[in-house]
């Protein structure tokens, strides 16, 4: 052989190495890819609400694939990013996107919004179904109980003025007894 040869042997070699390098960097690209959108979802949730948040949970524990339940279950601002500036500027909601509702409660932008009623219709995980699940496994309980197991099944971190309604304006799912105020016994609710 002689040095051409042995110089055009050199030259395929390396380009089935850059060739190889490429389709596995294309293949790392497709899964960074693939992971970028599932952290993009798991930032639209997080800025919704609970019941959001467990159906990320279930998704993420479903296929294996998804966010690891030790990242998922962190810590989490409880409200939009633009809530330092309580009032965002014209620019800001440029910046953002997105318009933005300013009032009582939670900040949550109209998309997020709808994405969450469109889960909650969809067959995702509604609060409701969170509150008859626990009093499914926990019947007659107090709505102070009711609030505890909540929070431990589902991290639901709610007031007894939130499932209080619930329970109140779903009476063909609830049912409770009535409060002994001689035993200072409080209401207890089951599912009907």
């Amino acid at each position: 052989m002689n040095s051409v040869d042995t110089f055009e042997k050199r030259l395929r070699e390396e380009i089935a190495a850059v060739e190889k390098e490429i389709q596995s960097h294309n293949q790392e690209v497709e899964a960074l890819t693939k992971r970028l959108e599932g952290l993009k979802r798991a930032d639209e949730l997080f800025e919704s609400d609970q019941a959001a948040i467990a159906e990320l949970l279930q998704a993420s524990i479903g296929n294996g694939s998804g966010i690891t339940l030790r990242m998922a279950t962190a810590p989490a601002p409880t409200t939009h990013r633009a809530a330092a500036n309580p009032k965002p500027t014209g620019t800001l909601q440029k910046q953002l996107g997105r318009t933005t509702r300013i009032g009582r409660g939670n900040m949550k932008t109209r998309p997020v919004q709808a994405a969450a009623r469109g889960a909650s219709q969809q067959g995702g995980l509604t609060r409701v179904d969170m509150i008859a699940t626990v009093l499914r496994r926990h019947p007659r309980r107090s709505v102070r109980e009711l609030i505890a197991l909540l929070d431990k099944e589902f991290r639901w971190k709610t007031n007894e003025s939130a499932v209080t309604g619930k329970l109140y304006t779903r009476r063909e799912k609830f049912v409770h007894t009535q409060p002994d105020r001689s035993t200072n016994r409080p209401v207890t609710w089951s599912l009907k």
